[in-house]
């Protein structure tokens, strides 16, 4: 299994990154009656930022591995 973590982010990785965890971080912000460009939000925003890059970081490589192992295996047994 590939395991990693980036040394760098592309800057569509980090707009899709920022962009996604900023909707739901302001709609969590909204129902808790926060303010969604406070500090705390940034902050919460800025951690949330970095698990999300980690789940997918160990996520997305299994699964990347598993869908290609299943079309080798179909592959092989396609050309029998």
């Amino acid at each position: 299994m590939i395991r990693g973590q980036a040394k760098r982010r592309s800057a569509a990785v980090e707009a899709l990154l920022q962009g996604a965890v900023a909707r739901g971080a302001a709609a969590v912000a909204q129902e808790a009656g926060l303010d969604p460009a406070g500090p705390e939000m940034r902050a919460l925003l800025a951690l949330s930022v970095d698990v999300v890059e980690r789940i997918v970081w160990e996520v997305v490589p299994e699964l990347a591995e598993l869908i290609i192992r299943e079309n080798l295996a179909d592959l092989a047994t396609a050309k029998r």
